[in-house]
This record gives structure tokens, C-alpha cells and sequence, in this order.
């Protein structure tokens, strides 16, 4: 029994022994990795200090989607449809020392025609957005100026039942939307900024002279810009989330707190848009945008019956589509 203890105990010191050694193994390689570690950062930092200086970064897509239905005897019926929308997401990036200054520009334009049907515009936006920012004291803060500008390309009518058409609704700058603010932008991450303003100049601009209009956007009917001034958040993020696949966020809220009408004070513009899109191999894409507004100033006939009953209405739009696309400036 003594003996078989004795050779228990010995077998448990040489595993102890044996551990020991191999943790300080373990110990020496740690340090070796660390060691090394610190000699590729070093290479790396070496090799960008020697490498030019890029300072102006740029890139973006354009695409051209197309959808085609046609029917020929089909006993469960169906319309004869042709459309195509282009799209464009670009921008051009400058930062240097503590100074930055980003541009983002989107354009859209579409049409579709359906058998019975005149050619009508299905998809139409400008929206240009420039920001520039200075570095704070404090990480990740910039102070920064925002501007903001959204219209259209081309009219725009509705049509009733009998595809009559309406009186125009919108033009080109009838409506633009303008931005102008100051405020502090916050980038925890590169592909996101936060920005926010205490201090924002909001225009709605009908630059021509049609009552309805101006009605429709509560522009005063002798003037051609309605003016308020108020808090802005925009919050925008784009980034490759996949490979080929390209995300592009953009979330603006606003507060007009000097509204003539008080109790409209408390209401908060929204507008987000979301565009997704995905390169299925060097020129065919996939897209995907969706664009929500709220604007309480805004009005917006709800029943076809009844001219008189308008009012602010949340307003949705989505499209989606296939076609060919090129990935510009890469």
C-alpha cells in the first residue's frame, strides 16, 4: 500500500514539474508574440508614414433598373408594363490635419408606361448634403456646419380613374427644401455621424407662382419661401455591411420651436431614407430604397371625393429593382 502511494505521489510531482515547465513555455511565447506584434506595427506605421498623404476620398454607384411585364392571352388578365429608374449615390470626402468636410449627393429619375396608359414618372429626387467640422478637445467631436438641399427634376400630377390628368402638384424647386445649421457631430465609428443642432434655418421654397402648391407645402400664397428656424438631429451611416453590398442610412428630425401656431411646436419632422444596394457580379445590381416623411406642414388630400379634406399624412415610398450598375471612382 506504502508503495503504491509513494509511486502516486512521485507520478503527481513529474506532471507538476511537467505543467510548470509548460506554462513557462507558454510565457516565453506570449512574449515572443508580443514582441513581434509590435514590430509589424511598427513596419505598418513606417510604411504609411513613407506612403503619400490621401486626403480626398471619393466613390459611389450609378444604376439603371428596368421591369418589363407583358401579357398574350393570359386568362387571369393583366396589363402590359414597361419601366426603368437610374439612380445615383456618390460622394466626396476631404479630411486633412483637424479640418473635414463630407459631400453626399443621391439622384433618382424613373418612368413607367403601361398599355392604357400615357408615360408617367414613377421615381424623382435631388438631395444634396455638405457638412463641414472642425475637431473639438473632446474624442470623436467635431464643431460642424450642415447644409441640405432636396427638390426634384421634372413635374409632377396625379391622375383620377379615367388616367385624367391632374393640374401639376410639384417641379423643380417647387418644392426645395433647404437646410442651413450649425451644431456638433459625433463620430464614435467612421461609417457613422451623428449630428446635432440647437440652431437650424429651415426654407420650403415654391419658386414659382402656383397657389395650389404653395397650399399643399403652407407656403404663403404672396411669397415664395416659408422660413423656420429650430433644432435639427441627422444621423447618417454608410458602409459596406457585406461584401458588394452597400448600405446608406440617413435619418433627419426636426423641431420648428418658434412655429407662429404653439401647439405645432411640439411636432417633430421626420425623414428617412434607406438604400441597399447589391452587386450580383461586375455590372448586373440589386437595390432596394425606402423613404418615409412626416412633415405636420405638409397637406395632404385623404379623400378623393373631397377637395376640402387634406392634412399632414405619413408619407412612404419604395422601390425596388435589378439592372445594370457600375461602382465609380474605386
Amino acid at each position: 500500500m506504502s508503495i503504491i502511494l509513494l509511486l502516486s505521489i512521485k507520478g503527481f510531482s513529474q506532471n507538476n514539474a511537467k505543467i510548470d515547465s509548460l506554462k513557462r513555455e507558454l510565457k516565453a511565447a506570449e512574449e515572443i508574440k508580443k514582441n513581434a506584434d509590435k514590430n509589424v506595427s511598427d513596419i505598418n506605421s513606417q510604411i504609411n508614414d513613407l506612403l503619400p498623404k490621401v486626403y480626398l476620398t471619393k466613390g459611389g454607384f450609378a444604376a439603371l433598373n428596368f421591369n418589363q411585364m407583358s401579357f398574350t392571352n393570359w386568362a387571369a388578365g393583366g396589363t402590359n408594363a414597361i419601366s426603368t429608374t437610374a439612380l445615383g449615390n456618390f460622394f466626396l470626402n476631404y479630411n486633412k490635419g483637424k479640418i473635414s468636410w463630407n459631400n453626399i449627393l443621391d439622384l433618382a429619375f424613373g418612368m413607367i408606361k403601361n398599355n392604357s396608359q400615357e408615360l408617367r414618372k414613377n421615381e424623382d429626387k435631388i438631395d444634396f448634403l455638405t457638412k463641414f467640422g472642425h475637431n473639438s478637445p473632446l474624442k470623436n467631436l467635431n464643431y460642424a456646419v450642415l447644409g441640405n438641399f432636396k427638390s426634384q427634376f421634372a413635374p409632377s400630377y396625379n391622375f383620377d380613374a379615367n388616367n385624367v390628368r391632374s393640374p401639376k402638384i410639384s417641379d423643380f424647386l417647387a418644392p426645395a427644401f433647404v437646410l442651413a445649421s450649425v451644431g456638433i457631430d459625433y463620430k464614435p465609428i467612421k461609417p457613422l455621424s451623428v449630428y446635432f443642432s440647437p440652431a437650424t434655418g429651415k426654407f420650403t421654397i415654391v419658386a414659382e407662382n402656383n397657389v395650389p402648391i404653395k397650399k399643399s407645402f403652407n407656403v404663403d400664397t404672396s411669397k415664395s419661401v416659408r422660413q423656420e428656424f429650430g433644432a435639427l438631429m441627422n444621423v447618417l451611416f454608410q458602409n459596406d455591411i457585406y461584401k458588394n453590398t452597400n448600405l446608406y442610412t440617413a435619418l433627419s428630425l426636426f423641431n420648428n420651436y418658434t412655429d407662429q401656431n404653439t401647439p405645432n411646436r411640439k411636432n417633430i419632422d421626420i425623414n428617412l431614407q434607406i438604400l441597399i444596394n447589391t452587386k450580383l457580379n461586375k455590372f448586373i445590381s440589386a437595390s432596394f430604397f425606402i423613404n418615409s416623411i412626416y412633415d405636420n406642414d405638409i397637406k395632404i388630400k385623404y379623400d378623393k371625393n373631397d377637395e376640402s379634406k387634406v392634412g399632414p399624412r405619413l408619407q412612404l415610398k419604395e422601390v425596388f429593382g435589378a439592372g445594370i450598375s457600375i461602382n465609380l471612382f474605386k
